[in-house]
């Protein structure tokens, strides 16, 4: 198993701010996901109508919040991944991409 390295997008750290109160229940779960990704974690779709999300993958704090992340060496092998931040980033890295209640994780705002 390789280690993996965390990036955070803007969007993740600002929304991060803005639920404070699920501050230390996010950070546990980061720090899962960097342990073991493919672990309790589920690979998006595309929706139709909705945003491309090809390539994410999506973690649960609780019954309403999400975090959506991909993971370089899983998300350049889908060429449509409209997510996939890791053009000049080592395979071993995690892209944080937000962290928000399920609808609005879903539509990455």
């Amino acid at each position: 198993m390789s280690e993996y390295n965390a990036l955070y997008e803007k969007r993740f750290v600002l929304n991060l701010r803005q639920y404070s109160s699920l501050k230390t229940r996010i950070k546990n779960k980061v720090k899962k996901i960097i342990s073991y990704p493919y672990n309790n974690t589920e690979t998006l779709t595309d929706i139709s109508g909705e945003l491309h999300l090809i390539g994410c993958r999506s973690a649960r704090i609780d019954k309403i919040f999400r975090i959506i992340f991909v993971i370089c060496e899983e998300c350049r092998k889908f060429p449509k991944a409209e997510f996939c931040l890791c053009e000049n980033l080592p395979d071993n890295v995690i892209v944080f991409l937000t962290v928000a209640p399920h609808k609005k994780a879903y539509t990455m705002k």
